[in-house]
């Protein structure tokens, strides 16, 4: 019988319950890929990630949902660099400032950990971020989402984030985003259609003073009806509001606070810091913490 430490680890949240749920098994050497989909399906969590060594970066994540491998997950992956800072491991043992270089499938990514006073931070260094306007079958799309056409906030653009292909559509306030109650079916053969693996619906409007974006995610290709928190989409999400000038951006650099998972019943906070350099090309860094509610040990054969 082989053992794998695993862990259930809420990320995006400073408390238990919050935020967004993601397994993680810190040591996932000679597990085949299978095992790696029977593990998160059993685990039933929007993903699971998988740490492995790696040849060309310091180490490697895959992240899978209950029904298929992700190219890329924001969650998961601060849950995974919350379980090593928190087990020590990878140079972790006391307290530091670390960063790290991530083999993934879109790529190697930098993630940066602060460890203080029993406290850790991550910064997770979001993948190239392009948007582009996106025209689509406006109909179709209020149609699988169930809103009406004067639930959309016209005064801003549908635009898909080309790496990951999100599509990002703006709502005119909360209650517009409350009341979105979609049609599971009709926005899986939407996203299909136009490969959207994920839709990110949005509003300005806010439940803390001092946010500036409040969002819902949902992924009916990967098998995931709506995801809490999800940070693949937050990068690209502040960018959206900067070229769109939702939020003046003065300078080089700014920091956004983002909330998403409330009207779920688990409130998740980041702060996107946005940096543009000298062509005009923008870059991100989440930043944010997690919290371990569960740890154990799977078994298997």
């Amino acid at each position: 019988m082989r053992r794998y430490k695993i862990k259930q680890i809420d990320a995006f949240t400073d408390r238990p319950f919050g935020g967004n749920p993601a397994g993680v098994v810190t040591s996932a050497e000679g597990l085949t890929d299978k095992e790696m989909q029977s593990i998160a399906n059993e685990m039933n969590l929007s993903e699971t990630a998988f740490i492995l060594n790696s040849d060309i970066a310091d180490f490697r994540i895959r992240w899978f949902t209950p029904k298929k491998e992700v190219l890329f997950c924001g969650h998961a992956t601060v849950a995974s660099l919350h379980a090593l800072a928190e087990e020590g491991k990878r140079g972790m043992e006391n307290d530091g400032e670390f960063s790290f270089k991530v083999e993934t499938m879109i790529g190697v990514i930098t993630v940066d950990v602060i460890k203080s006073n029993g406290k850790i931070q991550i910064i997770l260094h979001s993948p190239k971020i392009t948007l582009l306007r996106e025209d689509v079958d406006k109909a179709a799309l209020l149609e699988a989402l169930k809103i009406k056409e004067e639930e959309l906030d016209h005064s801003y653009p549908v635009m898909r984030e080309k790496n990951l292909d999100y599509l990002y559509v703006p709502v005119n306030g909360l209650e517009a985003l409350k009341n979105l109650d979609y049609d599971y079916s009709n926005l899986d053969k939407f996203c299909a259609k136009y490969n959207f693996p994920g839709v990110c619906v949005f509003t300005k409007e806010t439940f803390d003073d001092d946010s500036q974006i409040h969002s819902r995610f949902f992924a009916p290709l990967y098998g995931v009806r709506e995801d809490p928190v999800t940070g693949s989409a937050q990068g690209p999400l502040g960018v959206y509001f900067i070229i769109n000038g939702i939020i003046e951006f003065t300078g080089n650099e700014i920091n956004i606070k983002s909330e998403q998972g409330d009207i779920m019943g688990r409130p998740g906070r980041l702060i996107i810091n946005l940096r543009k350099d000298e062509y005009g090309n923008f870059s991100s860094k989440l930043i944010s913490s997690a919290i371990t509610v569960i740890d154990g040990e799977i078994y298997l054969p």
